[in-house]
C-alpha cells in the first residue's frame, strides 16, 4: 500500500513538471523552406520586404514561393525570392543587417533577373560602402566605377594616409591577374588616378612573393600585398611576411617591362590622360622594412 502510494505520488510530479516544460519552452518559428514562405518573410524574418511594393508585386504576382539569403559581408546580405513552380524570373534584394522588428531600413537594391541569371554587378558604393562615404570624390570617376563593377573582384581596398588632407587609396584585384585602380585624394578631391597590372612589369606577383619569402624560416607567409607606385617612375611590390612572432614589410622592385605603358589620369585638362614609357627597371633586390 505504502508503495503505491509512493509511485502515484512520483507520478503527480513527473506529470506537474511537463506540464511546467510545456508551458514555458520557447516556440521556435519555422525555417526558410518550412510552412508559408511568405509568412515567415514578412513577419518573422524581414518584415522590411512587406512595405516594398516591389517585393510584394512580385509575390503576389507569382504566388506561392521560396526564399534563402545570401551573405556578401558582415553589413550586408542578398535575399532571393523565387516561384515555387515554372520559375522564369527571380528577385533578389541587396538587405543591410539591421533590427527591422524596431523599424530601421535595411532594403538598398533590387534585381528582377532570370532564374538562371548572374547576379548585376553591385554599384560601387555599395560594393565599398565606408570609402565612398568618406570620400564622396571617388563616385565621380566612371573609370573607376567601371574597373569595380565591370567584375566580381577587386575584393578589397586599402587606404593610406600621408597627411590629414592627402590620401591614397588603392583598390585591388588580386584574382587571377593582379591589378590596381589607384586614387591620389587631397583634400578629398581626386588628383591623379593610375592602373598598374602585373602583364606590364618584369615582375609578376608569384616571382614578387618567392622573393619576399627567400631566406624566411619555415612556415614564413605572406599576409598582404601591395603595388605601390614612387614618382610615376618606379613600381614595387610591397609584400607583408610573418614569420614566427615577426612581421616584416618586404619590397621587392618591379618596373614597367620596356615598351609599357603606365596610365596616370588627372582630372580635367587636355583628356586627361598622361602616359610615361619606361625601360625595364632593376630586379633582383628585395628591401626590407621593419614593421613598427
Amino acid at each position: 500500500m505504502k508503495k503505491d502510494i509512493v509511485l502515484l505520488a512520483l507520478g503527480l510530479v513527473i506529470a506537474v513538471l511537463a506540464c511546467s516544460a510545456s508551458a514555458g519552452a520557447v516556440v521556435t518559428p519555422p525555417l526558410p523552406g518550412q510552412g508559408n514562405q511568405t509568412q515567415i518573410l514578412y513577419g518573422g524574418v524581414h518584415p522590411n520586404a512587406k512595405t516594398n511594393e516591389t517585393i510584394t508585386a512580385f509575390i503576389a504576382e507569382h504566388g506561392e514561393i521560396w526564399w534563402h539569403e545570401g551573405v556578401y559581408n558582415h553589413t550586408h546580405k542578398y535575399v532571393y525570392v523565387v516561384p515555387a513552380n515554372a520559375c522564369e524570373e527571380q528577385l533578389v534584394y541587396f538587405n543591410r543587417i539591421a533590427d527591422e522588428h524596431g523599424g530601421e531600413q535595411s532594403i538598398e537594391r533590387i534585381w528582377i533577373i532570370g532564374c538562371d541569371e548572374a547576379m548585376p554587378p553591385l554599384a560601387a558604393e555599395l560594393r565599398f560602402p565606408e570609402i565612398f562615404a568618406k570620400y564622396p570624390a571617388l563616385s565621380n570617376d566612371a573609370e573607376l566605377r567601371s574597373y569595380i563593377e565591370s567584375q566580381s573582384p577587386p575584393n578589397r581596398y586599402e587606404e593610406v594616409t600621408a597627411r590629414p588632407s592627402r590620401a591614397q587609396v588603392y583598390f585591388i584585384n588580386d584574382t587571377g591577374v593582379f591589378t590596381e585602380y589607384i586614387v591620389l585624394l587631397s583634400g578629398g578631391e581626386i588628383v591623379s588616378t593610375t592602373y598598374v597590372s602585373e602583364e606590364n612589369l618584369t615582375v609578376g606577383r608569384a616571382e614578387a612573393e618567392a622573393q619576399a619569402l627567400s631566406g624566411q624560416p619555415p612556415g614564413a607567409s605572406v599576409e598582404n600585398i601591395v603595388l605601390k607606385v614612387y614618382g610615376g617612375d618606379r613600381i614595387v611590390w610591397e609584400i607583408t611576411v610573418r614569420a614566427d612572432q615577426k612581421t616584416d614589410v618586404v619590397q621587392v622592385p618591379s618596373d614597367l617591362a620596356s615598351g609599357q605603358l603606365i596610365q596616370t589620369t588627372t582630372p580635367g585638362g587636355f583628356g586627361g590622360a598622361v602616359f610615361a614609357v619606361l625601360g625595364a627597371g632593376g630586379v633582383g633586390f628585395v628591401l626590407y622594412r621593419r614593421r613598427r
